[in-house]
């Protein structure tokens, strides 16, 4: 993880020490940037909690010594001291060290378009609940039982790779300010257009394609979409826009692209079953003033073939039915539209579940910082969904025939029990070439 961090990050160090130093001047003992890559190495080892990396480092045999060698020196913080620094720094400064690590990997081409676009996925989550208001304003709202319960939750944007690579770009804290209670649609939906803006302004000339789920299946996300010349690809849920519904079935048949097409329907297992996938396409639709197509397939299951499950999009993208590739690419923009899994397996899964422990209140009085605490962990996954991507760390898991979550609780074990050679470690420093699975 060292290694990779210097080779695709060179300049992390930099762009956290960059981030703007709200503490009185001549009162700091440790500079911005040793401060902000404890909270990112907290999550980088999978230390769990505050608490815990206080213990890592009074309790932990060579733990600081190593975090000296790992990070050119620098020297380690009690977490409280870690904490109230946190508390100081602008939520903008620490996206944009988090933007400037992506717009490096695209640099790179780690980052690549598929078919011709960026792939940005959106969706929300919940970060923590409260029992008592923090002092920032979180959501709220009220049971059937009188009982007002509060709630931090943020709608997040990552890039998703053609290898399954899934890094945050951006986020956005949800609010219910004005309203009496918190609906989801409403502060959902104010927060995507305020994440755009943001995103647009980072990244003026990506060419993005965004897939959201059916919450947005309406004129003021195709309105916002359009104004940025970005692509979309929304889930169309059942019973939703029915206007639309009378428009694909007033449609002449010879309009319409149907096809059956043979696909796996259980990838990554070792016996693959395949299946009819039956297709449909229907181009030149309308929603408020909005040119749309409608794009359909249905799969069955692979151990119960009699049951079938449809999904269903509409997007912006236009297919050429002339083409002889047409097929194709309906079938790759339904692919697409599935790939949506991954903010939810390899982003809100991965980090309450596996060692990230997304879901703890790092910080209990207050959502904005607590919201600072979670960029920082998308930062730190961003180099371990690198970590584990590459070659070398796949083969070696492979060889030992153990998991990630197996190996990182030995790293644990190396880095507090074992000293580490400071000669291996600049050797790591040196260029290199990392390949990725």
């Amino acid at each position: 993880m060292h290694k990779v961090r210097h080779h695709f990050f060179p300049r992390l160090t930099e762009w956290l020490g960059a981030v703007e130093d709200r503490r009185i001047a001549n009162c700091c003992d440790y500079s911005m940037s040793e401060i902000l890559m404890q909270a990112i190495y907290m999550y980088e080892i999978q230390g769990l909690t505050r608490n815990q990396m206080n213990l890592f480092n009074k309790y932990g045999g060579f733990f600081k010594e190593n975090f000296e060698a790992l990070h050119d020196g620098m020297r380690l913080a009690h977490f409280d001291t870690v904490n109230n620094v946190i508390k100081t720094v602008r939520t903008e400064d620490l996206i944009a060290v988090l933007e400037k690590m992506v717009y490096s990997l695209i640099r790179q081409k780690v980052i690549k378009p598929i078919g011709g676009y960026y792939h940005i996925i959106c969706d929300a989550s919940g970060l923590a609940s409260y029992r008592v208001a923090p002092v920032d304003g979180a959501i709220h709202k009220t049971s059937k039982n009188n009982v007002v319960t509060y709630g931090a939750n943020v709608l997040e944007a990552k890039i998703i790779t053609g290898n399954g690579l899934c890094l945050s770009i951006g986020s956005e804290l949800l609010s219910n300010e004005g309203k009496k209670e918190f609906d989801k649609q409403d502060c959902e939906h104010a927060a995507f257009l305020r994440l755009c803006d943001k995103i647009h302004k980072s990244f003026p000339r990506l060419a993005i394609c965004i897939h959201l789920d059916g919450l947005y299946a309406n004129r003021t996300v195709m309105r916002k979409c359009e104004e940025y010349g970005w692509k979309y690809i929304i889930t169309r849920k059942e019973g939703s826009l029915p206007k639309l519904t009378e428009q694909i079935t007033d449609t002449m048949e010879k309009e319409k692209l149907k096809f059956t097409h043979s696909e796996v329907l259980n990838p990554g297992q070792k016996k693959l079953v395949y299946g009819d996938v039956h297709y449909l396409w229907v181009d030149h639709l309308d929603h408020q003033g909005h040119a749309l197509n409608y794009i359909e397939a249905s799969f069955p299951m692979h151990n119960k073939p009699e049951v079938v499950t449809t999904f269903a999009y509409i997007t912006n993208i236009d297919v050429d039915k002339s083409r002889a590739n047409c097929r194709d690419l309906v079938r790759r923009l339904i692919a697409s539209g599935r790939s949506r899994w991954l903010i939810e397996n390899k982003g809100f899964n991965e980090q309450k579940n596996n060692g990230f422990n997304m879901a703890h209140k790092f910080v209990r009085k207050s959502i904005v910082n607590l919201h600072k605490y979670y960029i920082l962990l998308q930062i730190a996954h961003i180099i371990y969904q690198l970590t584990v991507k590459s070659k070398e760390v796949v083969t070696m898991a492979q060889s030992l025939k153990v998991t990630f979550k197996l190996l990182w609780a030995r790293l644990q074990s190396i880095i507090t029990g074992h000293l580490l050679c400071r000669e291996r470690l600049r050797f790591n420093l040196q260029r290199c070439q990392i390949r990725l699975e």
